[in-house]
């Protein structure tokens, strides 16, 4: 049902007629929201796009688990797909103390990586034959490297304050 009403330039405005249950409407808005974004995905993949996801849950040991999906479907079954060779790059995060590098290794062991720091400014990880080289933001030191569920996070104590100096150019 559609009532109406004036707004405040006496314009009639129609608007759905108000229920009772908010917990209702709030739930049908979110179900028209997913079916309009299921169908904007699937025109997009009928247009020959990709999709590419991640779902980040935590594990019942309260570490991160990181799950990717292209069109949908799991990325473990789609091997060499280019969408995912992008998913082996480092996120840094630079807190006021703290460097923390957070990199996605899915089915590597503790014993298959080697974790190296470089002049104190380039994190490298040998995993299983690959190599990942990660710029870090300035001169660090190592204060723990854990792997847990696929997911390796190493964390570094800055060795710089961050400043701001302004240089004089010459010309």
């Amino acid at each position: 049902m559609i009532w109406r009403r004036k707004n405040k330039k006496d314009k009639e405005e129609e608007r759905p007629e108000p229920r009772g249950d908010f917990i209702f409407e709030v739930e049908e808005m979110l179900n028209h929201f997913m079916k309009i974004q299921e169908e904007m995905l699937k025109d997009l993949v009928k247009s020959g796009g990709e999709i590419y996801t991640r779902r980040i849950t935590l594990g019942p040991d309260g570490q991160p688990k990181v799950e990717e999906f292209v069109n949908g479907q799991p990325a473990n079954s789609l091997k060499g797909h280019p969408l995912l060779q992008e998913s082996g790059e480092a996120e840094v995060i630079e807190s006021k103390d703290k460097v923390v590098v957070t990199l996605e290794i899915p089915g590597v062991k503790r014993e298959e990586l080697k974790v190296t720091l470089k002049n104190k400014v380039k994190l490298v990880v040998d995993k299983a034959g690959e190599r990942v080289e990660v710029n870090l933001p300035g001169p660090v030191e190592p204060e723990s490297v854990r792997l847990k569920n696929g997911v390796l996070v190493c964390t570094f104590r800055k060795g710089y304050k961050e400043s701001v100096e302004e240089l004089k150019v010459e010309g």
